[in-house]
């Protein structure tokens, strides 16, 4: 069965590993279906994502996440609180374009969903966020995860 039209495909930006793989991913998801337009995600977080793509999104889109599955339930969750607050379209249908998730994306992935679930209530730009203990422990954790 032929997969549907994306009307966007959404790749986040990323480097190393997670670039090569997502970029593997989208090549083979051109080849397999219809996608109207790209879009590399380059807010520094994905919550700057999801308030850039709000923006251009309209309702009734079909868009593909081209990324791991712990990164693609973090954009779900902030999804759902950025559309209670009007900064992103209802509507709007989103699904996963897998890629291949490693140990160090599954740890950081698991942090950053666990950040979404409790540290954020509104969805903001890095620089109107209060939380920031738990974003440099995040970080501090894929600085260490990156060397090794």
């Amino acid at each position: 069965m032929p997969k549907k039209k994306l009307d966007y495909l959404l790749i986040p930006n990323s480097g190393g590993e997670a670039k090569k793989e997502r970029e593997k991913r989208a090549l083979k998801e051109l080849k397999n279906r219809e996608v109207d337009n790209i879009i590399i995600l380059k807010g520094k977080d994905s919550e700057e994502d999801i308030l850039y793509i709000g923006k251009i999104l309209k309702s009734g889109d079909k868009v593909g996440f081209d990324t791991f599955s712990l990164h693609y339930k973090e954009y779900r969750t902030i999804i759902r609180k950025a559309i209670k607050q009007g900064k992103f379209p209802k509507g709007v249908k989103i699904e996963n374009v897998r890629t291949k998730q490693n140990l160090k994306q599954e740890i950081y992935g698991t942090l950053g969903l666990e950040e979404e679930k409790l540290m954020h209530e509104k969805v903001e730009y890095q620089k109107d966020r209060h939380d920031k203990l738990f974003r440099k422990l995040k970080n501090f954790i894929k600085e260490v995860l990156d060397k090794i």
